[in-house]
């Protein structure tokens, strides 16, 4: 997992943020956005006028892709 820490408002402290996707603001700055590796709840960090470079390997990649989708019993699996 990336090493990308951002404020939880519900566990009131720095979490790790799982999936983060690079998102240009109106303004021109970047920020991240993910969500919370405890809670589950969307976070959001401003990184700044230079884009961030998000480096996962690729088994990071496939292990997010096939945990995050639902099967027909309606859990996640």
């Amino acid at each position: 997992m990336s090493g990308i820490k951002a404020y939880d408002i519900k566990a009131r402290k720095k979490v790790l943020m799982k999936n983060p996707q690079p998102y240009l603001m109106k303004n021109g700055s970047w920020a991240l956005k993910g969500t919370s590796a405890e809670t589950g709840i969307k976070l959001f960090k401003i990184v700044g006028r230079a884009k961030p470079s998000i480096i996962q390997s690729r088994s990071e990649v496939f292990k997010n892709i096939f945990t995050s989708r639902q099967c027909e019993c309606e859990k996640l699996c």
